[in-house]
């Protein structure tokens, strides 16, 4: 199986359920300060994203965009697929797909690589000691971060979300007729009322909901048992994988105002990319 040379970080096929009637993403781009149109296969791609270079031989330095292709994303959409049209009849096996394709869609879009990378540059300073840090001050020396420490960063954290998941309760909502749901190039957001935009809180405290978009139409919304009885900000005990069956509900409708707020907190957590089906739900999204 041959690999193609662009990667997409967030799956065309999972952008697709934000297009208009022409197969087009509305999109504002933060980083040009500028709104266009364009298909789902022309956006959130990198060259070789998951390529690598340096694998020992006898491994295959494209096996993470193979093993993606072939089973986590073609799992984890079908899983949407049952959550936007048939919820109650979700399965055991379609959740914990789910859970594993949030799990790594979280952490492989540049956003979330590039904390990752920086908490990891963070710590190597503290533990250089004070004259390598003196000689770093002076320009003497400098601290470089290959691009290997991003998929260092993506193995240390790949477990560390989806036992939370597990634990949290899930509803699916749905977007009130004339408003829609956006998604951006960092589309599972934690949200947290202790902390403000564009800080984004640990899936850990009690207060933080997980925000993921299924479709224009649709959005899976996820709380902890403990949301409304602890400070929003207090941390939770790790829990320990195999909780037992996801609670779920769903048939609630956000109205239009609702919808805007929701959007206007993916939105201010996206990495530089927001997309709508329409101009107008990515205009609210960006100025309440």
């Amino acid at each position: 199986m041959s690999a193609p040379k662009v990667h997409h970080y967030v799956p065309a096929a999972y952008l697709r359920r934000f297009t208009d009637d022409d197969g087009y993403l509305w999109i504002y781009d933060s980083k040009r300060k500028e709104v266009r149109r364009q298909k789902p296969e022309q956006v959130m791609r990198i060259g070789r994203y998951y390529r690598q270079a340096w694998a020992p031989e006898g491994i295959d330095p494209d096996i993470i965009e193979k093993s993606v292709a072939v089973g986590l994303e073609p799992d984890g959409l079908a899983a949407i697929e049952r959550l936007c049209n048939s919820p109650e009849q979700i399965t055991g096996d379609e959740a914990a797909n789910l859970v594993a394709y949030l799990e790594f869609q979280r952490i492989r879009v540049p956003r979330q690589a590039a904390w990752g990378c920086e908490l990891m540059r963070q710590h190597l300073l503290a533990t250089i000691g004070p004259k390598v840090r003196a000689d770093l001050a002076k320009n003497k020396l400098t601290v470089t971060m290959k691009d290997s420490a991003r998929f260092d960063y993506m193995r240390a954290a790949l477990g560390t979300i989806h036992p939370w998941m597990e634990r949290m309760a899930w509803e699916v909502v749905e977007a009130a007729p004339g408003s829609a749901f956006i998604t951006t190039d960092s589309p599972v957001s934690f949200v947290n009322p202790a902390f403000l935009q564009p800080a984004e809180a640990g899936i850990g405290l009690a207060g933080t909901l997980v925000l993921f978009p299924l479709s224009s139409r649709k959005l899976l919304f996820m709380t902890h048992p403990e949301c409304k009885s602890l400070d929003p900000g207090a941390a939770l005990p790790r829990p320990t994988e195999g909780n037992g069956g996801v609670p779920m509900s769903f048939g609630d409708v956000f109205d239009a105002q609702k919808v805007a707020k929701t959007n206007w907190h993916m939105a201010h957590l996206a990495h530089h990319l927001c997309v709508a089906e329409n101009q107008f739900a990515l205009a609210a999204a960006i100025s309440i």
